[in-house]
C-alpha cells in the first residue's frame, strides 16, 4: 500500500510529487498517468515545428504574477528570458474597446440578488454591440459563462489588453527536470484510472484497466471530466466547467513571409475565429496563426489536418482577418494542438458559499484523505500559476 496515489501527470500532479519528494521524502507514492511517457506534463509542453520550438498548450509566464512558476524555474536552474507583451489590433477591427475602463465601470455596478455570469452583467451594461466589441478586443471568450465577480477580480483581464513583462518557459525542460527529481520508479504510464473506492478502513482502492493500487490518501490532478468520473458523489464539481482551446501554427512560403510580417509584427488580435496571430520566428516564416477558444475553436476543428484545402482555408481567414488582398498568402505546412478541455471556469457561486475561496477549499478537500489539485480548482484558472498554487497544501495534507 502506498501512502499516496497521484492520479494525473500534468503540471499539478508533477508539482505535487516534486513537493513530496523535497519535503516529505519518506512518503511512498506513485503517479498514475493515462498517456504514454512522451505526453508527461499534460498541457505543458514544447515541440519543434519547421526548426522552431513552439508550445503545445501552456504559453508564457507573467513576471509580476507567476511568482511560483518563476521560482520553480530558478530552483531547477532552467534558463528563461524576459520580453514585453503588448497586444496590437488588426486594422479590420471596427471598434477597439477600452478594456481597463470597462472593467472599472463593471466593478462599480451594484451586485444583483443572485450571482450571474460575466456575459449577463456585461451585456446588460454594454449592450449587444458593445459586448461583441469587448469580446473581439480581449482576444478570448473563456470568461463569458464564468461567475462575473470571479472575472472582475481574479481573471486578470488586463493581461489581454495592456503591456506587461513576460518570460519564456521551456516547458519540456521543466517537465523533464521535475520528473528526474521525482524518479522514474514513481511513474506508471498508460495507466488510465477508471474508478476510485473507499474501503471500510478508510483507505482507497484505485482501479485501472490493468492493475489496482491501494493508498492511504489520493491526490487527483486531472481535468474536470476526470474529477467528476472519480468523485461522482460530490455535486460541487458540477459547478466547474471545462472549455476547448486551440493553437494552430503555420509556415508561410518566402513571398508570403514579407506580406505577413508587414501586418503582424507582434501578438495581433483579430476579429473572427483565429482570434490571435503571434510571430514565432519571422525569419523562418513561422507564426501561430490561430489561438482560439470555445465556439471559435470548435468552428476551426474540422479544418485542422495539414492538407492543401485546409491550408487554403486558413490563408483565406488570415487575409480577411488582417485586411490582406485575396490570394496573397500561401502556407507551406501547418500543425495544430486542440484541447477538448484547455482551461476551466466556475459557474456563478452557489448561495451556500459566502466566497470563492470557501468554495475552492471545499473543492480541493472533498474528503479528509482526498485532495484535488490543478488550475480547475484555483483562483487563477487558465494559468499554470493556478495549478502550482493549488498544490501548496499538499505536504500538510499528506502529513495530516
Amino acid at each position: 500500500m502506498y501512502d499516496v496515489v497521484i492520479i494525473g501527470g500534468g503540471i499539478a500532479g508533477l508539482f505535487a510529487a516534486y513537493n513530496i519528494t523535497r519535503f516529505s521524502p519518506s512518503t511512498t507514492f506513485i503517479i498514475l498517468e493515462k498517456e504514454r511517457k512522451q505526453k508527461l506534463g499534460g498541457r505543458a509542453g514544447n515541440e519543434m515545428f519547421c526548426g522552431v520550438e513552439i508550445v503545445t498548450g501552456a504559453g508564457i509566464g507573467r513576471k509580476r504574477k507567476d511568482v511560483l512558476l518563476y521560482r520553480l524555474l530558478k530552483e531547477l536552474s532552467i534558463k528563461t528570458s524576459e520580453f514585453t507583451v503588448e497586444p496590437k489590433y488588426s486594422r479590420t477591427i471596427q471598434e477597439i474597446s477600452d478594456i481597463p475602463k470597462i472593467m472599472d465601470d463593471l466593478k462599480k455596478q451594484p451586485k444583483g440578488t443572485k450571482p450571474e455570469t460575466f456575459k449577463a452583467l456585461a451585456k446588460r451594461v454594454l449592450g449587444q454591440e458593445g459586448y461583441t466589441n469587448f469580446l473581439i478586443t480581449s482576444g478570448y471568450t473563456d470568461y463569458e459563462n464564468q461567475d462575473a465577480q470571479d472575472v472582475l477580480y481574479y481573471y486578470g483581464m488586463e493581461d489581454n489588453s495592456t503591456k506587461y513583462k513576460g518570460f519564456h518557459v521551456p516547458w519540456k525542460e521543466l517537465v523533464s527536470k521535475m520528473a528526474e527529481m521525482i524518479g522514474t520508479e514513481h511513474f506508471r504510464f498508460s495507466s488510465n484510472v477508471v474508478a476510485l473506492s473507499k474501503t471500510k478502513s478508510n483507505t482507497f482502492q484505485v482501479y485501472t484497466g490493468s492493475k489496482d493500487y491501494s493508498a492511504k490518501k489520493v491526490i487527483i490532478a486531472t481535468t474536470i471530466s476526470g474529477i467528476r468520473m472519480l468523485l461522482p458523489e460530490y455535486p460541487i464539481y458540477k459547478e466547474i466547467e471545462g472549455q476547448p482551446f486551440l493553437r494552430v501554427y503555420g509556415k508561410f512560403d518566402r513571398q508570403s513571409m514579407d506580406i505577413v510580417n508587414r501586418f503582424v509584427q507582434s501578438t495581433t488580435i483579430v476579429p473572427g475565429p483565429l482570434q490571435k496571430i503571434i510571430p514565432m520566428d519571422t525569419e523562418k516564416g513561422v507564426y501561430m496563426i490561430a489561438y482560439s477558444d470555445n465556439n471559435q475553436a470548435e468552428f476551426l476543428k474540422p479544418h485542422l489536418e495539414n492538407t492543401a484545402l485546409n491550408r487554403k482555408f486558413f490563408c483565406q481567414l488570415l487575409e480577411k482577418s488582417l485586411g490582406i488582398p485575396k490570394d496573397s498568402l500561401k502556407l507551406s505546412t501547418m500543425k495544430h494542438y486542440y484541447w477538448d478541455i484547455g482551461t476551466h471556469y466556475y459557474k456563478p457561486l452557489l448561495n451556500k458559499f459566502k466566497t470563492r475561496e470557501e468554495f475552492i477549499e471545499k473543492a480541493q478537500h472533498p474528503d479528509k484523505n482526498i485532495m484535488v489539485v490543478g488550475e480547475a480548482v484555483s483562483l487563477q484558472q487558465g494559468w499554470t500559476e493556478g495549478a502550482l498554487k493549488s498544490v501548496e497544501k499538499v505536504v500538510r495534507f499528506i502529513q495530516s
